[in-house]
């Protein structure tokens, strides 16, 4: 999860090329850098995978821009989330209030009258946060993100990637009251999406992450190359389409 950015060098742009690009590319794996030869046939292909998680360097340009590329990854992020909601934030297609919310959620909101990053744990705290009814942020989120999932699931690996992270300096109880929540809410909540306890995530928090990994390669729908909108009904497409 924390490791730095990895590049390709690719001989050509088969097909086979592409497809093994994007199952190296998925929603949490570590940023991607491709280094290719410029062509008709490498602009047509490779321009479409363009992401935040995934940038193209010519190979006549690369002595300069390669490290400028690497750069621009900074550090390496080993938080999950804050990683998942920088790959959401790289679509520019978003709604602004959508883009405020993923930013709050993964934790990626500045909020200088903050001292730290608390997530939200109901969609209408969130909803007043970036001023929406909650009814409207659920519509805004079903429309624009590329997860099939409903927002408040997403809120709620927020809560406990936080969790994993907070109990370090405090007990389960005050934890779940950070967020408002009692602690049997918050031990249901790792029960039903981490499929463990309370002490056991405390033991292991990777295995919490590792859980939050295969959830978002299971809802990952990326936006279709053609421009479509997601929630059009395309008889060609799998009903389940995963990064791995």
């Amino acid at each position: 999860m924390s490791a730095c950015p990895v590049v390709y060098g690719l001989a050509s742009c088969s097909d086979a090329d592409l497809e093994w690009l994007r199952s190296v590319s998925g929603p949490l794996n570590p940023p991607c850098v491709v280094v290719a030869r410029i062509s008709a046939e490498c602009l047509r292909r490779l321009e479409p995978l363009r992401s935040g998680g995934l940038r193209v360097v010519w190979a006549d340009e690369a002595e300069g821009r390669l490290v400028e590329v690497l750069e621009e990854f900074g550090r390496p992020n080993p938080d999950p989330m804050r990683r998942l909601g920088l790959r959401l934030l790289s679509d520019p297609s978003f709604r602004p209030p959508v883009r405020e919310a993923i930013s709050r959620v993964c934790g990626l909101h500045d909020d200088p009258s903050a001292t730290r990053f608390v997530p939200a744990s109901s969609v209408h705290r969130l909803a007043g946060q970036v001023n929406l009814a909650g009814s409207t942020l659920r519509q805004y989120w079903r429309e624009d993100a590329p997860l099939r999932c409903r927002l408040k699931e997403l809120m709620n690996w927020a809560v406990l990637l936080w969790a994993v992270r907070a109990r370090a300096g405090a007990g389960w109880a005050a934890i779940a009251d950070q967020v408002g929540l009692r602690r049997r809410t918050l031990e249901i909540n790792f029960t039903r999406f981490a499929g463990c306890t309370l002490a056991a995530a405390a033991e292991d928090p990777e295995r919490v992450v590792g859980r939050f990994s295969e959830w978002v390669d299971s809802v990952w729908e990326p936006r279709p190359a053609n421009g479509s909108k997601r929630n059009d009904p395309d008889p060609t497409r799998a009903p389940v389409e995963q990064a791995t």
